[in-house]
């Protein structure tokens, strides 16, 4: 549902004659988040407070100022999450493997990430906005002014003439056999 209300912007702009323009990114981003398995439902649960909430399709690119308001409107879920991460690794004595500073930073990445996905989000609205403008402005640049007449060859018209005149003929022939 999300998803969908994310797209929708872009592919309202690609329905408007924009043809299809491959993107390729030039320094791409590989965000990678490694913690132990075992803290793994405290980490979901973190990133589904931040993924659920309803976003503002305003036409600006504002994507990243959205997804940054969720880091503080998930901070307890956050706290929360850390504190029982760290209890259940002190309990069963991995707390020397991946302390409390690593939980820290696991959740601090986490959010990171989150921000870059809205930055991403703007960059596509930009790129996607920025060929919308250009084929239009390539359109009014190119479209014919005034009156467009087409323009047949002569051959096509008789063509077109006799297959037309064909077909009255057998028509009013099927006529004359009705009346008779």
């Amino acid at each position: 549902m999300i998803l969908a209300a994310l797209v929708a912007p872009l592919l309202a702009l690609q329905g408007a004659g924009e043809a299809v323009i491959a993107v390729t990114n030039d320094a791409p981003e590989t965000w990678t988040v490694e913690y132990p398995r075992l803290i793994q439902p405290f980490v979901a649960d973190y990133r589904r407070c931040l993924a659920i909430t309803n976003r503002n399709l305003s036409g600006q690119a504002d994507f990243e100022a959205q997804y940054r308001a969720d880091l503080p409107r998930c901070a307890k879920v956050s706290e929360t999450a850390q504190a029982e991460a760290n209890r259940v690794l002190a309990n069963r004595g991995e707390a020397a493997e991946f302390s409390p500073a690593d939980v820290r930073e696991t959740f601090e990445h986490i959010g990171r990430i989150h921000i870059a996905r809205g930055g991403d989000l703007d960059s596509q609205f930009r790129q996607r906005l920025a060929g919308a403008e250009a084929i239009t402005e390539k359109y009014e640049a190119t479209k014919p002014k005034g009156l467009v007449i087409e323009l047949r060859d002569a051959s096509v018209v008789k063509a077109r003439t006799d297959a037309s005149a064909a077909t009255a003929a057998a028509a009013a022939a099927g006529q004359k056999k009705d009346v008779q």
